[in-house]
């Protein structure tokens, strides 16, 4: 609501059209991310709603919104990068999107927090931040080699992600970039969003606790770090099977 009031608040709801609310939901999208889009685009709606049922202005037509997309057509699972496509994306890409992808690993940002990241959100050994999507600040810790690699980094802007001509991207556009990328390696089913994952799965992995992967994160509930702590659980258990079960089969041989 206060997003859309200082945006937009100069104009009269009954001269808004399907045009107008296209543009609010692609400016907002651009300049935060899909879910605000979508949430901004219902916000509208009930707001035409009330000032037509509550308070019984003459609005003429139906609600703007009505038929306009959103964003997310449909919900579905960010699945996290397989190892050999991250190496083959890495190879291909241009150094500033390598880069930027490398950042999406080592940090598990949210795309709408990443192109947002500024170098003096760099406190040392860590970025420190405030979500775009919660508003809730989040500590993350830096690995030497991530932080090696900032340190080579060109200071060309007031952010760290910056496009081909070194200037501020939108998370939109990084999304696009990263798409179009994999399609060039003929790959779909992968977003940047998918990193998060990775980054998620590689601290279970490494035996983080429900409380590291929702501080490093940035979830406000156990329930979504314990997604990765019990796939880690699964995975280990799982190859801890397969070797019992080569031990069994191969003592089985040697005492035939």
């Amino acid at each position: 609501m206060d997003v859309i009031k200082q945006r937009y608040g100069a104009g009269l709801i009954r001269d808004l059209q399907p045009r107008h609310v296209k543009t609010i939901r692609n400016e907002i999208r651009d300049a935060l991310t899909s879910t605000a889009a979508d949430i901004a685009m219902a916000i509208v709606s009930t707001l035409w709603d009330f000032a037509d049922e509550q308070l019984g202005l003459d609005l003429p037509g139906a609600d703007p919104t009505h038929g306009i997309k959103r964003v997310h057509v449909g919900h579905h699972e960010h699945e996290p990068w397989p190892k050999d496509l991250i190496a083959r994306f890495m190879a291909e890409a241009s150094p500033r999107l390598g880069f930027a992808v490398r950042l999406a690993l080592g940090t598990g940002l949210r795309r709408s927090d990443l192109v947002k990241l500024t170098w003096a959100d760099l406190k040392g050994d860590h970025f420190e931040i405030c979500q775009q999507k919660t508003g809730a600040p989040v500590f993350v810790g830096l690995t030497e080699e991530l932080l090696a690699e900032l340190a080579t980094m060109p200071r060309v802007a007031e952010t760290i992600i910056v496009g081909d001509l070194g200037k501020p991207i939108t998370a939109a556009s990084l999304s696009r970039m990263v798409r179009l990328k994999l399609r060039d390696l003929g790959v779909t089913g992968y977003s940047i969003h998918g990193l998060r994952k990775n980054a998620g799965n590689e601290i279970a992995e490494a035996g983080g606790t429900e409380r590291e992967i929702m501080v490093r994160l940035g979830h406000k509930t156990p329930q979504m770090a314990a997604h990765y702590t019990k796939r880690a659980s699964q995975e280990k258990s799982m190859r801890s099977a397969v070797e019992k079960l080569e031990r069994a089969r191969a003592l089985k041989v040697a005492n035939q």
